[in-house]
């Protein structure tokens, strides 16, 4: 009768189906949208500060005789070659030297980069029978025009007048106005033309002791093909390259700062550097790769495996064991044995532990600090001293027990 109203065992489930929770593309993609939409701003952002900046960079085809675009100077270079006079371009200053020499030469000279330096300036002064500097620095004009200094840029205005007896500026008559502005100093004997305000001139001239005269240009855009047919810049500008039979288009380039600017890292460093270092690029990404793949879905999968509490508690007892870990053994004990007797005595689950100990101080009979002693204060220095505690431990836990439990009749001691 009684194995009659036994409940069935139950029977055993039906295996269930893994779960794969690898992240699928869309997940991924809203995880990367925001690190994606930050990296295109800061592209975009870096895209206008160039833009921003480009004005700022000297344009490497302004002045050139090779180039037909707004800024180049293509347009008086033909003209002047139909004219009969005999155009040289020179990139470097050897060959600006060695077209100038035995020939009744203008030089063109300007270096909007800044590739010479003084001691190649230097080499500049007397050389041919006229200089044309355009848009010269302040350490240009100290070198090759001593008595010129720069007089700040050109007022607003859209032309300006000759003003002067240099003949091809009188030839011009009017100009627009452009660039910047050259002033006379120190009582140099000049010829200052196209006045912008006070003493500033688009056009200074001198005629130094030791050499040809020297003509500061500083209205550059006469001699561009954007503006060369605008007014009278044509009549100036043809004036002045055109004096001579030869006229020699000096641009310089990078090529004449090689021997003057210090060996970068790349001119110290062994060639045998920069292939190591992409190999190692390339092994440190490959094995990022090879290392990094997934092999395959993350499944959830239920383990059918039980782990008996006794064998945790055990293989925790052996950790303390080994470790000498007298103390923690025993706080683990104390929080058992307190959580317990909380329950027992009725008290929030929070109370502090010297509350617990005077609540079963006087429930069970015994002294307070000798409980208080047991539940918290003393330390074992030994496992003798631990057993000792959890002996202790267990007769206080006893005794509240049978304080409290009206089941065990009387209390006959502690």
């Amino acid at each position: 009768m009684s194995s009659a109203l036994q409940t069935p065992p139950p029977a055993p489930s039906a295996p269930r189906d893994a779960v794969a929770v690898t992240p699928r593309l869309r997940s991924t993609a809203r995880r990367w949208v925001f690190w994606v939409v930050v990296v295109v701003l800061a592209v975009l952002g870096a895209g206008f500060a160039v833009l921003a900046t480009a004005s700022a960079i000297p344009d490497a085809g302004r002045y050139s005789i090779e180039s037909a675009g707004p800024g180049g100077s293509k347009a008086v270079a033909e003209v002047l070659l139909q004219q009969g006079v005999d155009v040289v371009r020179a990139d470097t200053l050897a060959e600006a030297q060695a077209a100038v020499a035995g020939h009744d030469a203008t030089l063109l000279y300007t270096d909007p980069f800044g590739y010479l330096d003084a001691a190649k300036l230097r080499q500049l002064h007397g050389l041919g029978a006229e200089l044309v500097l355009v848009d010269p620095s302040s350490a240009e004009l100290s070198i090759l025009a001593p008595g010129i200094a720069p007089a700040g840029v050109v007022e607003d205005s859209p032309t300006v007048d000759a003003g002067c007896t240099l003949p091809a500026a009188e030839r011009a008559g009017i100009i627009s106005r452009s660039g910047t502005t050259f002033r006379p100093v120190g009582g140099a004997a000049a010829v200052s033309c196209f006045r912008s305000f006070d003493d500033a001139f688009s056009v200074v001239q001198v005629q130094p002791a030791d050499g040809g005269p020297v003509t500061v240009l500083g209205a550059g855009d006469v001699i561009t093909n954007d503006a060369v047919a605008q007014n009278g810049n044509a009549a100036l500008a043809l004036g002045l390259l055109g004096a001579h039979p030869t006229l020699v288009w000096y641009l310089p380039t990078a090529a004449d700062a090689a021997g003057t600017t210090p060996p970068t890292l790349g001119d110290l460093t062994p060639g045998w550097v920069t292939p190591v270092v992409l190999l190692a690029l390339l092994v440190v990404v490959s094995a990022g790769v090879w290392r990094g793949r997934r092999f395959g879905a993350v499944v959830v999968e239920n383990l059918p495996v039980t782990v008996r509490a006794s064998e945790t508690m055990e293989g925790r007892a052996r950790l303390y064991a080994r470790q000498g870990a007298y103390a923690r053994a025993l706080d683990a004990l104390r929080i058992g044995t307190v959580s317990r007797l909380t329950e027992t005595l009725a008290l929030p689950r929070h109370a502090p532990v010297a509350e617990v100990a005077l609540a079963a101080a006087a429930v069970a009979g015994l002294p307070t600090a000798g409980v208080y002693d047991t539940l918290v204060g003393a330390m074992p220095a030994s496992e003798r001293e631990l057993l000792d505690y959890s002996d202790r431990l267990l007769t206080l836990e006893q005794a509240v027990h049978r304080a409290t439990d009206p089941r065990q009749g009387p209390r006959q001691g502690p």
